[in-house]
Order: structure tokens, then C-alpha cells, then sequence
């Protein structure tokens, strides 16, 4: 098929599709369309301007003739083909020269009075020919691998990909069918590292430097959480400059040996099945992650569940966040008791973009001591999952008109989500009931839960909750934080008239 010509639209498709291939999501052509447009309606004119440039050189370059060069393949060859071959050159030796096309005359009568013994030595010159052909003429890539093993892979990310989107969409599916969609656990999981290295197969292995996990809810918030730093004794061999780097970049945690934490990585990952194994309606439910770090979380279970008889790596599923949260937020507002506040997301694309605002990054009650006494809070694992988990909630669970608590559904001391108002013909209290100032005594006001893992939680076995190893999330109010004299909550500050912020 001849070259078509393009728009500048298709090179900014490209663009996106490489840089989702890079984050472990690979989409075909045909579906970065709907992926790439809301972006693509929101560009000004000079951001667009680099790919109509492109397009512009594209459709440049068509008119140009260029030679085509074809190198005829190889051909296979037959046994009596060799022994021509042998023959043309002992007639040489003899003096006689027989070009290849009178070789045929000459060798035939000699190699059909040969047995079959005879002709089994040119039979295996004509089976090593070929087999060296087929393995000659396959497309390498330039790290010499043969290109048919790279698209089984890229074919076997692609169904992995897919499996993953269904599992989602009939997990979301089903806790609608069984009106569960408000109670239903979801787990969410975050792993630092120290570097990444290449093993002797060439797959990337990541060295484990601190873990978090968690479990929530729409309707109960931040349940359970799991948080612990390991124990390494040395990096890989060369890596050193590319951990430091790395760690200084990332959550500064003190490099192999100087490690903070007691527990290795086997440990950790054997604590989070358990965790995890804990829910009564899935034997070994999925773990949600950002779509970058699932290559990071899965290379680190597949590396300890490999080296266990009873353990299948394939039974840990690492799925991705964004795509939970497309299809919960779908499914919420669908069943959404009164008017969405907002609207469920156009793509999956989209459903990233708003995870990685890092809206909670510097909320209070998120961070490890560790981490906040460096000040690298948003790169602490802790922080990661408990925005990510306090983001889906505030997405979708106004929806479902569920109210927020204080470090269940939202962080300690925030500005509060504004909630939904409920029709009063769906109350069993009027309006004029609940404003009333002789109805207000009877209804009691409950203090903010501080502890969003309930006094009943308990740390899971064989990992400690020392400070230096792991513990449970410690949401409880700092005391050393200053107090609202010093710093007050952006609800208290008044706009002046032109003259700045009035307390």
C-alpha cells in the first residue's frame, strides 16, 4: 500500500500511544482516537503547531521517488543439488570445467545408481542449508534478539492487557449486580525501590525499599494498612551510582548496607497475601497500582513467588488504579442516589491524569515519622496509597451519597468535600425538623475518627511495628503540628477588598 497522506492529529496520536506503550499500556491505533481527542481539543494553537510541522514534512516527502533495492531470498536446497556441487568440482581437479547448468546431465545417471546410504551424506548437508536459512533470515533487533520473541511478548502484554480490562469491568459489574458497589474492598499498593538493574535474562529487577498497602471502601474509607521498610545487604554489582541517583531523586532512604528496615522483600511480599487473603469474597482479590509502577510491583512478586514450590506468580494480580477508577466512577454515577457532582471520565487517559494531580500530597496524617522528618512526603509510599485511595473516594462516593469522616474518607483536618443534599421527600426528617433549634439535642455529633484502621486492626504476623521496620498508618493528630493561631485552615481567611487575605 502506498503512503498516505496525514494530519497533524495522527503524529500527536503517535506521540501519546508511545509514551502509554512506555507506562505498560499498550493500545492499538484504533483505539487511541478516543483517547487522544479530549487532549488534543484542549491544545492551543502553537502546541499543535510541532505536529502539523510533522505532517507537514510527511506529506513533503511522498511526492520524492526513491529506488526501491529487493535482495531475493535464499533458496532451500535439495541433497542432489550438493552433490552436483561435488562432482562440478572433481571434474575441475580432472581439468574439466562444467558450468552448473551441464552439471545436471553429468550428475544424474551417477545419482540414480546411488543406495540410499550413499545419498545420506547430502541429505544432512541439505537439512543443515536449510535449518541455518530459516535461522538466518529471521529479523533481529539490535540487542540481537530474534524479533519473533519480541512480538510474542508485546502479543502476550497485549492479552494481559485485556485480561486485566475485563476483570475490572465484570468485578465492577458484579458488585452492582449484588448491590455491593459502596461496600465492595478494593487493595491499593506501593513500592519504592533502591535501583533498577538487568538480570542474566535481560528482564529488569528492581531492588524493594520500602512497601505500603491498604484496603478501602467507598462506604467504610481507609479500612487496613500495611507499611514497612527492608532489610537489603548489597546492590547489584555497578549499580551503585544509579541508586544513588535514583534514591536522591525519589524517598532518600539510607542505601544497602545502612538500611532502616528488618524485613526482607520475601517477608513483606508473604505479609501482603495474607493481607490481602483476609476478604472472604475472593481468594486472592487484585492489587491496584499507578500504571507506571505495575511493571515495578509485578517484577518484584514474580521474583519471590518464582522461587516458591507452592506459589504461581500468575495468582497475584497487579492491576491498574486508572482503570478502576474509569469503570467505579462509571458505575457510581450510574447509580447515583441524586444529581452526580461530577461526571464520569471520558477515558481511562483521563482517569490517570486526575490519580496524578497528587491532590493529598501534603495533607496531614498521610506520610511514615521517616519521611516527614526528611520532608520527602509525596515520595513516601504511605502517601502514595492513601491519596490515591482518598482521591477515588472523593470521586465517586458523593454519588452514592455517603458521608465523609475525618482520615476514613478524607484527611485529618482538610477543608471538607462539599456533600450532595438528599430531596427532602427521600428523608424521614423534614427540612423544618433538622433546622429546628428544639430538634437539635437530639441528634448526637460524633467526633471525627482519628484512626482509620479501627481499634480492632491488628499488625499482620512476622513483621514487627517497630519505627524502623513496619507498622500499622498512624493517623492520629500530631501534637508537635502547630496550632491554628500560627497556620490557619484556608476556610477561616476572608477576602479582602483589593488588599489581600483578611483573617
Amino acid at each position: 500500500m502506498p503512503n498516505k497522506k496525514r494530519q497533524p492529529f495522527y503524529f500527536f496520536m503517535l506521540e501519546v500511544q508511545k509514551k502509554q506503550r512506555e507506562r505498560g499500556k499498550h493500545y492499538s491505533l484504533q483505539e487511541m482516537p478516543a483517547i487522544a481527542s479530549p487532549i488534543w481539543a484542549s491544545m492551543s494553537k502553537e502546541e499543535k503547531a510541532k505536529y502539523e510541522e510533522q505532517a507537514k514534512r510527511h506529506n513533503g516527502q511522498l511526492g520524492s521517488s526513491r529506488k526501491l533495492v529487493v535482495k531475493m531470498p535464499n533458496k532451500k536446497r535439495q541433497p542432489f543439488y550438493f552433490f552436483m556441487l561435488e562432482v562440478q568440482k572433481k571434474q575441475r581437479e580432472r581439468g574439466k570445467h562444467y558450468s552448473l547448468q551441464e552439471m545436471p546431465a553429468i550428475a544424474s545417471p551417477i545419482w540414480a545408481s546411488m543406495s540410499k546410504e550413499e545419498k545420506a551424506k547430502y541429505e544432512e548437508q541439505a537439512k543443515r542449508h536449510n535449518g541455518q536459512l530459516g535461522s538466518s533470515s529471521s529479523i533481529k533487533t539490535c540487542h540481537g534478539i530474534d524479533y519473533t520473541e519480541v512480538e510474542r511478548e508485546q502479543r502476550q502484554a497485549a492479552k494481559q492487557q485485556k485480561t486485566m480490562k475485563e476483570d475490572v469491568r465484570q468485578m465492577i459489574k458484579q458488585a452492582i449486580l449484588a448491590q455491593k458497589i459502596s461496600s465492595k474492598t478494593y487493595f491499593v499498593i506501593h513500592i519504592n525501590y533502591f535501583c533498577q538493574s538487568r538480570g542474566s535474562d535481560g528482564e529488569p529487577h528492581y531492588d524493594a525499599a520500602e512497601l505500603a498497602i491498604l484496603d478501602f471502601s467507598l462506604e467504610d474509607g481507609i479500612k487496613r494498612g500495611m507499611h514497612t521498610f527492608m532489610k537489603l545487604d548489597t546492590l547489584p554489582y555497578g549499580y551503585s551510582f544509579e541508586a544513588t541517583r535514583h534514591t536522591n531523586d525519589t524517598h532518600q532512604l539510607p542505601l544497602p548496607p545502612d538500611t532502616i528496615g528488618q524485613t526482607t522483600i520475601r517477608e513483606a511480599v508473604l505479609e501482603v497475601i495474607n493481607f490481602i487473603s483476609e476478604v472472604d469474597d475472593d481468594v486472592c482479590p487484585p492489587i491496584f497500582t499507578f500504571d507506571d509502577h505495575i511493571p515495578v510491583v509485578r517484577s518484584i512478586f514474580d521474583d519471590v513467588l518464582s522461587q516458591l514450590a507452592t506459589a504461581n506468580p500468575g495468582d497475584v494480580r497487579i492491576y491498574s488504579l486508572s482503570e478502576l477508577l474509569f469503570h467505579l466512577k462509571a458505575a457510581t454515577h450510574s447509580q447515583a442516589v441524586i444529581a452526580a457532582p461530577q461526571q464520569p471520565f471520558a477515558s481511562v487517559f483521563l482517569a490517570e491524569s486526575y490519580l496524578e494531580r497528587g491532590t493529598f500530597d501534603y495533607a496531614e496524617g498521610l506520610p511514615c515519622e521517616y519521611h516527614q522528618e526528611i520532608d520527602r512526603v509525596p515520595n513516601c509510599s504511605q502517601t502514595k496509597i492513601k491519596g490515591w485511595a482518598f482521591s477515588i473516594i472523593r470521586s465517586c462516593a458523593p454519588d452514592l451519597g455517603i458521608t465523609f469522616m475525618e482520615g476514613k474518607h478524607e484527611p485529618m483536618n482538610t477543608q471538607p468535600t462539599p456533600q450532595p443534599k438528599i430531596r427532602d421527600d427521600e428523608s424521614v426528617f423534614t427540612a423544618t425538623d433538622l433546622t429546628s433549634e428544639a430538634n437539635r439535642s437530639n441528634f448526637s455529633h460524633s467526633a471525627p475518627i482519628r484512626n482509620p484502621w479501627g481499634a480492632a486492626s491488628q499488625a499482620p504476623t512476622g513483621i514487627s511495628s517497630t519505627a524502623n521496620t513496619s507498622s500499622y498508618f498512624n493517623t492520629t493528630k500530631d501534637s508537635s503540628f502547630a496550632n491554628t493561631d500560627d497556620f490557619p485552615l484556608l476556610r477561616d481567611i476572608k477576602r479582602g477588598k483589593g488588599r489581600g487575605n483578611l483573617l
